[in-house]
């Protein structure tokens, strides 16, 4: 469930036009994502380039936060994992 609020600010940064068509791509991988995610991990799987330098951008429009680090099942090495906000 998406809490009112942080629907409130994505409909906004849209409307505003703050969001890239590539953070709303990648935000919307985030939010059917069933778990944590890394950027390379979107990146492959959603076939996005570049979706890791995105999230950054929705941590600050408060739309994702960093859950930690654990190894990418991409790149095999530690990377933090991502989540949207709900």
């Amino acid at each position: 469930m998406i809490a009112n609020t942080s629907r409130q600010a994505y409909y906004e940064f849209k409307a505003e036009g703050k969001l890239s068509a590539r953070a709303q791509e990648v935000l919307a991988a985030l939010r059917v994502a069933k778990r944590p995610v890394t950027g390379r991990e979107i990146a492959e799987y959603k076939g996005i380039d570049g979706a890791w330098k995105r999230l950054p951008e929705l941590e600050r429009s408060l739309l994702a936060v960093r859950c930690g680090t654990r190894r990418c099942s991409i790149t095999k090495r530690n990377a933090t994992s991502w989540r949207a906000v709900t």
